[in-house]
């Protein structure tokens, strides 16, 4: 995938480091699903060496790894949830963004007291180099360039995504990791969990099919409102059944962020008719202006069908991995279950 595609999705998680998120990645089912254009391996799964291929040049494992590094929220909610040994993890945003202490995820069993923290904004290759990794995932690295590659690389055999940032579907980057850890069965059947989740939330809430819903971040008299049905969020939202809101999706022009359309506060009546409003913020000082604008404050879904997203599931809709689909569908769900019935 074009390199324009990569900088959009950088920007989009700089602008959660500082505390918020809107996503700016792109799905692709380029890669079949069964994950063979992504690795070649001996006889058998789990078999080794393994030689997997990355957008910046191929990497080996010859042996099943024992001390693993990753470097994206997906690497490391998988890898754990792989049973893997996880000495080096990237810290929450809530973390880094100064607004908790907690730095594991909460849809993550808690990591090894040695673990060594990651600033996902700035990797350091000196930790990572001391926690001796015999292989980094980095299938979400989203500060990831091929400099920092062939640092890694020089570590231990670094398996980072295919083509491009969050071009791959969240299916194929477990089957992904799953190859390189040597658990390419647990993997699928955390694929199979995932879409378990899905269906089980749609049996439960027949309103989402056909759904609309509006995802947005409030910044300074207007709304980055996401539109894009390429993006991730949006494919995540399309398996639920839901489309973003026509009427917002349909006024055009250029957002601010790429993949997103800049709606000023004024158009605020637009959101009335969305099955249900999502909105993520930079700090609580630009969701208490806009929760209390007099424009805003008077649109029936404000008290209706409004629902603030927190930071780690504003992050975990950045790039919804199979490991963190149950735990985010929860979070979801109060404002899922708000959506009329068509």
């Amino acid at each position: 995938m074009p390199s324009p595609i990569r900088r959009a999705a950088y920007a989009g998680l700089a602008a959660l480091a500082a505390g918020a998120l809107l996503l700016t990645g792109c799905a692709s089912s380029a890669a079949p699903a069964d994950g063979s254009a992504a690795a070649t391996t001996g006889d058998a799964p789990g078999h080794f060496p393994v030689t997997i291929h990355n957008a910046f040049g191929d990497a080996t494992i010859d042996a099943q790894p024992e001390r693993v590094a990753a470097l994206g929220y997906a690497d490391v909610a998988l890898a754990s949830a792989l049973g893997a040994h996880v000495v080096a993890a990237p810290e929450s945003f809530t973390s880094v963004a100064g607004a908790g202490d907690e730095k594991n995820l909460p849809y993550i069993d808690p990591l090894p007291d040695d673990t060594t923290w990651l600033n996902p904004m700035a990797i350091n290759v000196e930790q990572v180099a001391a926690a001796k990794p015999d292989v980094i995932l980095a299938t979400a690295g989203f500060t990831l360039d091929e400099a920092l590659y062939a640092q890694l690389s020089d570590i231990a055999p670094v398996v980072s995504y295919e083509q491009a940032l969050y071009a791959a579907t969240s299916e194929e980057s477990a089957l992904r990791i799953g190859e390189a850890l040597g658990e390419s069965e647990a993997a699928a059947k955390l694929v199979a969990a995932a879409g378990d989740a899905v269906e089980k939330l749609k049996a439960d809430l027949p309103n989402l099919q056909g759904g609309t819903f509006l995802y947005g971040q409030a910044r300074d008299g207007v709304v980055v409102m996401l539109v894009d049905e390429a993006n991730v969020t949006a494919k995540f939202m399309q398996q639920l059944g839901l489309v973003s809101l026509p009427a917002v999706t349909d006024l055009g022009g250029q957002g601010s962020v790429p993949g997103a359309l800049d709606v000023s506060f004024e158009q605020a009546p637009l959101f009335n008719d969305a099955g249900v409003l999502f909105m993520t913020y930079q700090s609580d000082a630009l969701q208490e202006k806009f929760e209390t604008d007099p424009i805003i404050s008077k649109q029936p879904i404000m008290t209706e069908r409004y629902i603030p997203v927190g930071l780690e599931a504003a992050t975990a809709l950045q790039d919804p991995n199979v490991a963190s689909v149950p735990w985010l569908l929860e979070q979801l769900r109060p404002g899922l279950e708000l959506i009329p019935a068509k």
